[in-house]
């Protein structure tokens, strides 16, 4: 139903998650499998999902205005924010009439992903790997639905700020830095957009926990990264005049 809004966690969080203080609310679902993933409980929709209906999940909104400090807003996250895409458009036409910012935060890997991009005021997009085998066997993810959904926002030349998740034995090295680099200036150049910023998060174990209290395996092993790897990748951003943020 694409009146319903499937979510599994919600609450307030100051500027990691898009500009100023937010409420976040994360969307059950997601179409990826990483390996890494810090929030298992929201790959898939189950019976303990909270159900909103637009109109609820509106007033709740509404309710919290005076929250929204320092030009905070809304933002919604996973899961998959694009798997809820029909609901969420017709959240965010209601909030634009109220002037309430809104963000999501996407892999942009599905092609549902553009209905959203012209309306967002802040898009925040996952890109795990330049190599486009690798992505595709290790997550799931088609790559180049992913640079059509971001050359789609940078064109608009609307703030996007595309996070590198850096993990050991998956994307780092000089070979993959060079091909991260390549392509966000490819990106840039392409769109002549001014509104896009990268930043690199490194690998974290923050969802194992919940792993184990679902008796799940974590399977991941040996992902943290040193504090070379990071360099040795930024150093390449910043020589091809990229720019790069810490939120």
């Amino acid at each position: 139903m694409s009146d319903i809004i499937y979510t599994f966690q919600k609450g307030f969080n100051y500027s990691q998650d898009g500009p100023g203080n937010r409420l976040v609310y994360h969307l059950s679902g997601c179409n990826m499998f990483c390996p890494w993933c810090s929030n298992p409980e929201g790959l898939k929709r189950t019976e303990n999902s909270q159900r909103y209906s637009i109109e609820e999940i509106y007033n709740e909104i509404i309710s919290c205005k005076m929250m929204f400090f320092e030009n905070g807003g809304v933002t919604l996250t996973g899961g998959e924010v694009s798997l809820q895409a029909d609901a969420v458009l017709k959240l965010f036409e209601k909030l634009k009439k109220e002037n309430i910012s809104t963000c999501i935060e996407t892999n942009a890997s599905l092609k549902e992903t553009e209905k959203l991009i012209p309306i967002v005021d802040y898009m925040i997009a996952d890109f795990k790997s330049p190599d486009k085998e690798l992505l595709k066997s290790v997550t799931g993810a088609d790559i180049e639905i992913i640079k059509e959904n971001l050359l789609k926002r940078a064109s608009l030349n609307k703030y996007l700020l595309i996070r590198i998740p850096l993990i050991n034995n998956f994307n780092t090295g000089k070979e993959n830095a060079e091909a991260f680099a390549e392509y966000f200036k490819e990106l840039t150049e392409k769109s002549k957009s001014e509104n896009i910023f990268i930043e690199i998060l490194t690998y974290h174990e923050f969802g194992k926990g919940k792993y184990e209290k679902a008796n799940l395996e974590y399977k991941f092993k040996d992902g943290f990264v040193t504090p070379i790897q990071v360099q040795i990748l930024k150093d390449e951003l910043l020589k091809n005049n990229l720019k790069i943020i810490k939120t």
